[in-house]
């Protein structure tokens, strides 16, 4: 009996060390991670974004329907944005076989979408409220997308608004956002859609885009670099690929051949369809590569697409407009300039 009784004591021993091995383990990540999100939020704030994109295996990433969306870096700003039931920002047009008015559909990135700013102060916005009489706004930019989703975007989704004039905005960031969600090819003279493959960064969005750690400061803080060198290792990847399977030397970097094939395959298809295109540029940013801008110059020649330079809008202006945002991006002032002077070149014209 002595025997057994001192085995029982010993097994209940071994297991009350381990039940508090785990315990006192627990307590210890709960410390801290409760430290790490007290001296973050208070001494370097992380931005974060509630809930972000969703995952699609069409887009790579997409807007969640019928959702405030909201940025925010603690105790330094705060943007509320509301998507609709059709997973864009901005009043809600009903897909109809007729329209009263005539319909704007715009294509672009966190740019368009209207990152940094409020709900109604975006471009596509300020733009609905001056053309209200005549055309309807449908405003399909998603931050982080590339040519490759827009386009996408526009004949699985915007055409069925019977676009009047089709606008894209181009931003530096999209010959590179085009590497990441490869899901718009030219294949022999025609548009070749194909999912997304599911990278490390689709797999974040799928499993963790709408869940409560978004708004940790934490999470946040690690989020940013990880995302940042998972984003460089994918595109460098697909552009060796290229390197790799094409046999033919070309001095055009292939981010911006890429790019010129998909643009050019785009704008050719509006016109044929009669459809106006309208294509402007963030100030400053087309001027970064060379082939892309002399491939819109030619177009724009040509007569396929009206490239309108926003640069000029921007000169000679107050001090005191708000033209960037706390959040990064362009501010409110800077979007009421983009969508007046759209406004009142499309009324001229």
């Amino acid at each position: 009996m002595k025997n057994s009784s001192e085995k029982m004591d010993y097994s209940l021993s071994t297991k009350s060390k381990f039940f508090f091995s785990i315990i006192t383990f627990i307590l210890v990540l709960t410390i801290i991670f409760i430290t790490g999100e007290i001296l973050l939020r208070n001494f370097d704030p992380q931005k974060y974004m509630y809930p972000r994109w969703e995952f699609s295996s069409e887009y790579g990433s997409m807007l969640y329907k019928n959702q405030n969306m909201t940025e925010s870096r603690p105790g330094h700003f705060k943007f509320t944005s509301t998507i609709n039931s059709y997973q864009y920002r901005g009043k809600l047009i009903p897909i109809s076989n007729t329209y009263e008015k005539e319909n704007i559909v715009i294509l672009g990135d966190s740019y368009t979408f209207g990152a940094g700013v409020n709900g109604g102060e975006e471009y596509p916005a300020v733009m609905s409220k001056k053309l209200e009489k005549s055309f309807n706004i449908i405003n399909l930019g998603v931050g982080g997308w590339g040519l490759t989703q827009q386009i996408r975007r526009y004949y699985e989704f915007g055409q069925l608004y019977s676009p009047k004039i089709v606008i894209l905005m181009y931003c530096s960031n999209d010959p590179k956002d085009n590497l990441k969600n490869k899901v718009t090819i030219v294949d022999n003279g025609r548009f070749k859609f194909q999912d997304s493959n599911n990278n490390t960064i689709n797999w974040i969005k799928k499993y963790l885009s709408h869940s409560i750690i978004q708004k940790s400061q934490l999470y946040n803080f690690f989020r940013a670099r990880l995302y940042n060198f998972f984003e460089k290792r994918i595109v460098n990847e697909e552009i060796k690929k290229s390197t790799i399977n094409s046999n033919i030397k070309d001095e055009t970097p292939y981010k911006e051949k890429f790019y010129n094939n998909l643009l050019e395959l785009f704008s050719n298809d509006l016109k044929e369809k009669g459809i106006d295109f309208i294509m402007i540029s963030v100030p400053n940013q087309l001027t970064r590569f060379e082939h892309i801008k002399n491939k819109v110059i030619e177009l724009n020649s040509q007569g396929i697409i009206n490239y309108i330079e926003t640069t000029s809008w921007f000169e000679n202006l107050p001090n005191n407009l708000s033209l960037r945002s706390p959040e990064g991006h362009p501010g409110k002032d800077w979007h009421y300039i983009i969508g007046k002077n759209l406004s009142e070149i499309i009324l001229n014209n």
